[in-house]
């Protein structure tokens, strides 16, 4: 009976040392990194999912400019039964963030510790970051050569109106065309009876003394049945400033509408050429670098089509790209270019006819050049003034966001006709969304009743005191709104 015990003893640890011999020679070798990825749902900052290609012990992913990669969130499937540390640190998929502005390095250590060295590197593609974009903006233009005056004493009177009235020249662009130290004006009022073209103006700025003087313009000067906005801004990189004029045509059934054009200025004489669109209803335009390539491209709305980007080849020759603006139909007549997020991409702030399906919307800019009702902000509109027809950006509470104000004026749905009146709208930035704080930070915003609308708002410091103040872009009116600790008196 021992004997029967040692033997059966004997065989059990022959068995046992056998299992644990075969264990050892199963220990998995395998250390690679078989998937990775960034997920959208786990980096909601990115605008899409984002894979890496293997090769080898590297992987590359292709990872657009602007998005920040020092706080990323890595989905990643590695061998069975391995590890992932980068540096001391256990490396779990969807858990573990990391800093991939650089290079980063996984080791990857199997089951049988032998370890192996792979390296994750992000490849930018898109457009790099500008960070100084809004230089290239109309709107920077605009803010930056200031002409506060009453302008019943530049254009005394409208060609077909008489007496000055604010609203005859709302097509008008101020800078040295010149060079010769002094903001000059160059404009073009509306024919509302004929479908009859008329001269753009140009006045020369002499001590603060204006003289028109059409000799500036080379050939024959340039004309529309009604201007509608004008920007300035180096379009063709001569050093000289030039001028866009969009109009929209006769205001009458069927709206015909007119070709855009642009002044190439050089030493002070301009050159007119017309922009490489169909005659259409032109109400705006805005300008700046939105494809990120050096030169300033442009934007117009168009109120019976699509807005129309125009990009620039760097010597002022602009084709339009159907692709950058997304099929946004309606009554889109008012936008600017501004980046707003200050992401280095401009962002376009587009609004018209709120009560006619026309929302209020800042369209975000990004790497692609391109813009999507995917990246869309809607803003706050108003009741009864749901026409907005000015964009003004300004950092009323100095927080380093930039907030927006808009003109507003009645919308005919309620006690308000067709542009009676005015309303001024300060819409506070939190991020990817817009408070409406006007009634807490603009003291007597509106006037129902006052004879005419607001065309445009200035922001500057009028009292020089340091801080933005606002006011109508247009002395005569006569109305300012003056900045105290973010609160605005009128």
């Amino acid at each position: 009976m021992t004997f029967r015990i040692i033997r059966y003893f004997v065989f059990f640890l022959l068995i046992f040392n056998g299992c644990s011999k075969d264990e050892e020679i199963m220990l998995s070798s395998e250390k690679a990194i078989t998937e990775f990825k960034f997920l959208k749902s786990l980096n909601p900052q990115l605008d899409k999912d984002y894979s890496g290609t293997i090769s080898g012990n590297a992987v590359s992913v292709d990872f657009p400019h602007g998005f920040l990669t020092d706080n990323l969130l890595a989905t990643f499937v590695i061998s069975a039964k391995a590890t992932a540390k980068i540096g001391s640190t256990q490396q779990v998929s969807g858990e573990t963030k990391n800093n991939f502005e650089q290079t980063v390095t996984y080791t990857i250590t199997a089951e049988d510790n032998t370890v192996s060295v792979i390296t994750v590197s992000l490849k930018k593609i898109g457009q790099a970051p500008n960070f100084e974009i809004n230089k290239t903006t109309s709107y920077h233009q605009y803010t930056s050569n200031i002409l506060y005056v009453n302008l019943a004493t530049v254009m005394p009177q409208s060609p077909l109106y008489g007496a000055y009235l604010p609203d005859f020249y709302n097509s008008r662009a101020y800078a040295d065309f010149d060079k010769d130290g002094d903001l000059d004006v160059m404009a073009v009022s509306y024919n509302y009876t004929t479908n009859t073209g008329l001269d753009v103006e140009y006045y020369k700025n002499s001590n603060g003394t204006y003289a028109k003087d059409q000799s500036v313009f080379s050939g024959s000067i340039p004309t529309y049945v009604h201007g509608r906005k004008a920007i300035i801004g180096d379009f063709d990189k001569n050093g000289w400033t030039d001028v866009v004029i969009a109009g929209h045509g006769w205001d009458q059934p069927p709206f015909p509408g007119e070709e855009a054009k642009i002044m190439f200025n050089t030493n002070g004489v301009f050159t007119t050429k017309t922009l490489p669109l169909p005659a259409g209803f032109f109400h705006s335009v805005c300008a700046g670098d939105v494809d990120n390539d050096g030169d300033v491209d442009l934007f117009l709305t168009n109120n019976f089509s699509t807005g129309k980007f125009l990009l620039n080849d760097g010597a002022g020759n602009f084709s339009y790209d159907s692709s950058v603006f997304p099929n946004l139909l309606g009554s889109y007549f008012t936008s600017e270019l501004y980046d707003i997020n200050n992401d280095g991409y401009l962002d376009l702030v587009n609004t018209g006819h709120e009560m006619e399906g026309a929302n209020s919307i800042i369209l975000w800019g990004n790497y692609s050049g391109k813009y999507a009702t995917d990246r869309m902000t809607v803003l706050p509109k108003v009741t009864g003034n749901q026409i907005a027809v000015a964009i003004s950006f300004i950092d009323y509470n100095v927080d380093g966001k930039m907030d927006i104000l808009l003109v507003r004026t009645g919308d005919n749905t309620g006690s308000l006709a067709f542009y009676q009146g005015y309303y001024i709208q300060l819409l506070r930035n939190d991020g990817l969304s817009f408070t409406d704080v006007t009634n807490s930070n603009i003291i007597n915003n509106s006037n129902p009743n006052a004879p005419k609308w607001i065309n445009w708002l200035r922001v500057h410091d009028l009292d020089n005191d340091g801080d933005l103040d606002f006011s109508t872009d247009d002395k005569f009116y006569n109305l300012e709104w003056k900045n105290s600790n973010g609160v605005f008196s009128r």
